[in-house]
């Protein structure tokens, strides 16, 4: 009986035992651009069950305890957990994450786990910006990158790379704020960085604070942009291709007035100016009922010359895998960019004057294993680029230069088909559809290419965890241009609809020009690095040391110039303690040829540590909440070559000038010059820079947070002195005598967690920072709010606008009251609704001596990055609202200014004794010099404090399940992904993008806004 009773329960039992025991899981590990071999799975809460991701991408797990979950890591991507509880397959779809423990950032030279790093670096994976619709990866960046500042102020093809900084600027030297570019520890121009696919890099790093510059020295203090590309990973070859296509239209379309409502101004304007108006009502009429199109027209040159849409395509493909003898990355690449300018040519002619922008890329990517010591690595890159662009002609400048054309100029095209030219301007030229279908183009011709060959050899007889590394990289740019032209402007004729005739214009051409084509070389470069550098890295017991010392040589050639050559030495060493105290002294003695041999190297020491409380005794208890607690802190002196003049400073320079003629055949002599005096004096420019970080991860690591303050001084800084008068007659050289300092803090909050099937993932990027000019050498000032230090590095001065002045202010300055208004000594009487400033010094005249600091700089302070990420099964969606704060602009010229900038409805909300209490603009006037000129009288009026917010980026996806892909096929995904989507900003006085240069007529090429569609397949 009690045999049975024990058989009973056995087959009672049975059916709960055995799935536990025998249910086995398979399925496929994937991000959004392929398969990842080498994640782990594991059963949750058996650890030792696990198995590996293979080649393909796939694993196979059986399950043995009672539980129906797996967890799937990788280093690189946050952990997931999958229920598989009635599954026999599944597919997981990793996010990217760097907020693990012992995720690693590439920093100089080598890379850091995320624990025991001591400095402040911030990183992204290329994987989280592959899907930007944009040709340039620094677009990419601004909102992902703590401490990483960009505007991008054109959008033209092949030329709408931003520009770029590094906690903001602190050198009074435009060019000394760009950061060191390193590409696979190479360095690159910003023109290289903006012919690189995004499709090749691997992770981005950017190096903030002295403990992570330093050991690039003379090169290090505009902090330093860190990319690696990818490279082989053993296992079957992975082929992947992508193919996307994307529709391109301008974030801001300006508005222009029509012929009626713009003659309605121009005749108020001449009014003001006490002349006769220039259209008579009848004219008025015809324009607004359009019976006259050819003696009364009407066009909108804005919608007549561009499109609303052009399009764009990039195609990839990359093959990748590996044995342990060879491991490979190639990859190749082409990406179109169409302009917005409609096609107005002959098509017999078959030229293109549109903008357009072609880019080939194509990337080999080597690891040999020669011996069981000893790596061998070949990279070489290749990079074909072709821009074109009307010859001559800025088509946005065209468009919106009120002397060049007005709305009621011309019509298209005559009746008969010919061209027509702009009669009621002064330069009578023929339209702008004219010009562009017979103008021509230029078109430049770029190739990059570079190649970098090395080795590492392991030295462990000689002591273990040493290494020797040996690199040659070699990197070539040639750019050619190529004009295609006419000598001259098409015929063109003005129609008169009374008579029926036709006149020909000024130029009196009756036939089309031949084309002419003229070329140039307009870049021809070579850079040559070498590198050789031994690395330690070895634990006794506890105590954990690393080290590198460097050698690195440096020689650039351009053109026919004397090549630049740097060379120097670098170190590193580090000590920690369990991973819990950690020490890091890094440095530089390095140096370039432009200064004289004694002053020419110099040394660059900095020092990091930390501390991380999390792995003390007494936080134990407090580890399953926070996992991480590391409190950092560097100091260190870094240095910058950079800055404006000669070549060598400290040499005289003497230069050719113009000839002249002499002796009695009158033949041409030529002269020389004397330049700018050379100092012998002179040296790199210096910053010291002290950084303070707190990271922390907190509930089983789903919440990171990374915060950093920042302080640095900028020393010796290379500039002329504004205490030299210009007497002396003859120019000089910079000197080290400028100082500013910068301030403010960057950081990060991720937060990632998983609920069911439900990944979440979102981020907050914020970075703000002050300047300052604490010295400058200035010439002295008749007043002190003109003097520039203590002021922000570029702060704008102009006067301080105060209304407008009204009939009794002009009734007290024409009867010369004592209290009348003050006013600028012109030659132009000043009129009620003109712009009125403040007399800061009380003389009773607006003139140079009442302009003082006003509005901000033109590079945004403070900037914030919002993501908000999300995946369920195969889909996913992530947004990336990014914002701009605390910087000003202003436009002029063609931009905004009447008479020069076709008319706009911010014209329509001029000053007039009706509209005097709510007025946004001045009184109209057809002269140019007025104190209602934005470009004469610069102030307050004119520069807007500006900040706006974008819906920067947009990627959705759908990964299909591997069920439905056919044989041959491992990974297929579509998505839509958007940039630049949408923009809201707090002005209307401007119909620019916010990102637009400051005191400029605004007329770059509208930034673009993107929406693409693509599909990428993985194949096995």
């Amino acid at each position: 009986m009690k045999h049975i009773f024990l058989l009973v329960l056995l087959v009672m039992a049975a059916p709960r035992l055995l799935p536990a025991q025998t249910k086995v899981v398979s399925g496929t590990v994937k991000d959004q651009n392929g398969v990842l071999p080498g994640a782990a799975v594991t059963e949750k809460g058996l650890p030792t069950n696990g198995s590996i991701v293979d080649g393909d991408g796939r694993f196979h797990l059986t399950l043995k305890g009672a539980g129906h979950t797996i967890e799937v890591k990788l280093v690189g991507y946050t952990k997931q957990e999958i229920d598989v509880a009635g599954k026999a397959t599944v597919d997981v779809v990793l996010q990217p994450s760097n907020q693990g423990l012992d995720e690693v950032v590439v920093v100089g030279f080598n890379q850091a786990k995320r624990i025991t790093n001591t400095g402040a670096v911030s990183a992204i994976t290329g994987a989280e910006i592959r899907n930007v619709p944009t040709a340039n990866v620094q677009n990419a960046l601004m909102g992902k990158l703590p401490g990483f500042v960009s505007m991008q102020r054109s959008g033209q093809p092949g030329k709408d790379a931003s520009d770029f900084f590094i906690r903001g600027v602190s050198s009074l030297n435009s060019d000394g704020n760009k950061p060191l570019i390193i590409v696979d520890d190479i360095e690159y121009t910003y023109d290289q960085l903006q012919q690189i696919n995004v499709n090749e890099i691997e992770s981005i790093s950017i190096l903030k604070d002295a403990s992570t510059t330093a050991i690039y020295g003379i090169k290090g203090a505009n902090g330093v942009l860190v990319v690696t590309t990818r490279r082989g990973k053993m296992g079957q070859p992975q082929v992947n291709a992508r193919i996307e296509g994307g529709q391109q239209s301008p974030v801001k379309t300006p508005k222009f007035l029509d012929a009626y409502n713009t003659a309605v101004l121009v005749n108020e304007a001449y009014k003001n100016d006490g002349l006769a108006p220039k259209f008579t009502g009848e004219d008025l009429e015809l324009f607004k009922n359009g019976k006259d199109p050819y003696g009364h027209p009407n066009i909108d040159w804005y919608n007549t010359v561009f499109k609303k849409h052009s399009y764009q395509t990039n195609s990839n493909i990359d093959i990748s895998g590996g044995t342990p003898a060879v491991k490979y990355f190639i990859s190749g690449g082409f990406l179109t960019q169409n302009g917005l300018v409609r096609d107005f040519s002959d098509p017999r002619n078959e030229v293109n004057t549109n903008y357009f922008f072609r880019r080939y890329n194509f990337r080999s990517n080597l690891d040999m294993q020669a011996t069981k010591t000893l790596n061998l690595r070949l990279d070489l890159t290749t990079r074909f680029a072709d821009i074109n662009q009307p010859h001559s002609a800025n088509v946005v400048s065209e468009v919106y230069n009120f002397e060049k054309i007005h709305p009621y100029s011309a019509p298209i095209m005559n009746p008969n088909g010919s061209y027509a030219f702009a009669a009621d301007t002064k330069d009578e030229l023929p339209t702008i559809n004219a010009r562009l279908a017979n103008g021509g183009y230029t078109r430049s011709k770029r190739t990059d290419f570079n190649a970098l060959f090395g080795g590492t050899q392991q030295l462990d007889m000689l002591t273990k965890g040493l290494s020797l590394t040996a690199r040659v990289a070699y990197a070539g740019i040639e750019q050619y241009s190529r004009n295609l032209f006419r000598g001259a402007d098409p015929p063109s004729y003005h129609y008169n609809p009374e008579d029926g005739s036709y006149t020909l214009d000024p130029r009196g051409f009756y036939r089309l020009q031949p084309y002419a084509v003229t070329g140039s070389t307009d870049l021809y470069s070579r850079n040559v690095n070498t590198q050789v550098f031994a690395n330690y890295a070895r634990s006794f017991g506890d105590n954990n040391f690393n080290g590198l010392l460097l050698y690195n040589l440096q020689s650039t050639t351009s053109m026919a110039d004397i090549p630049s050559n740097f060379r120097g030495w670098s170190f590193k060493a580090g000590y920690n303690y369990k991973e819990k105290y950690l020490l890091d002294f890094n440095g530089a003695y390095n140096g370039s040829d432009r200064f004289q041999a004694a002053r020419r190297n110099g040394f660059f020491p900095a020092v990091g540590a930390g501390w991380a409380i999390s792995k003390e005794k007494f936080f134990s208890d407090l580890n399953s909440v926070v996992s991480l607690l590391k409190l950092r802190g560097s100091y260190g002196v870094v240095g910058s070559d950079v800055t404006a003049g000669n070549h060598y400073l400290f040499r005289q320079e003497y230069l050719n000038g113009p000839g002249y003629s002499f002796g009695e055949s009158d033949a041409g002599q030529g002269t020389i010059y004397e330049g700018d005096l050379g100092s012998m004096y002179v040296t790199w420019e210096k910053a010291r820079k002290a950084d303070a970080g707190l990271d922390m991860n907190l509930f089983n690591d789903h919440l990171s947070v990374t915060v950093d303050y920042f302080h640095d001084v900028r020393y010796d800084q290379l500039v002329k002195k504004g205490s030299i008068p210009n007497i002396i007659g003859v120019g000089y050289s910079p000197t080290n005598v400028a100082r500013t300092k910068n301030e403010g803090f960057d950081g990060q909050i991720n937060y990632r967690t998983n609920i069911r099937r439900w990944n979440i993932n979102t981020s907050l990027v914020f970075q703000h920072f002050h300047n300052e000019v604490l010295f400058k050498d200035e010439a002295q000032p008749a007043y002190p709010w003109l003097r520039e230090t203590g002021h922000p590095i570029d702060q704008p001065f102009g006067y301080h606008w105060i209304g407008y002045y009204t009939p009794e202010d002009i009734a007290k300055i024409q009867s010369n009251a004592h209290d009348a208004p003050a006013t600028p000594l012109s030659e132009y009487p000043i009129q009620a609704g003109d712009l009125k400033y403040q007399d800061v010094n009380g003389d009773g005249v607006i003139d140079n001596n009442d302009r003082r600091a006003i509005g901000k700089p033109n590079l945004a302070s403070t900037v914030l990055g919002l993501t908000l990420g999300g995946g369920y099964k195969g889909f996913s969606i992530n947004l990336l609202f990014q914002g701009a704060f605390g910087y000003s602009f202003a436009v002029v010229g063609t931009g905004i200014e009447t008479f020069q900038s076709q008319f706009q409805p911010i014209h329509q909300q001029r000053w007039t004794p009706e509209t005097a209490a709510n007025a946004q603009f001045p009184r109209l006037t057809s002269n140019p010099t007025t104190i209602n000129s934005a470009s004469t009288y610069m102030s307050d009026f004119w520069l807007i404090d500006a900040r706006y917010l974008r819906l920067k980026t947009v990627d959705m996806g759908y990964q299909l399940p591997s069920t439905l892909l056919p044989k041959g096929v491992n990974n297929a995904r579509l998505y839509l992904s958007a940039y630049n989507l949408f923009t809201w900003t707090n002005y209307k006085k401007y119909q620019q993008d916010p990102e637009v240069a400051s005191n400029t007529a605004g007329d770059a090429y509208f930034n673009q806004r993107v929406v693409n569609v693509g599909v990428q397949i993985g194949l096995k």
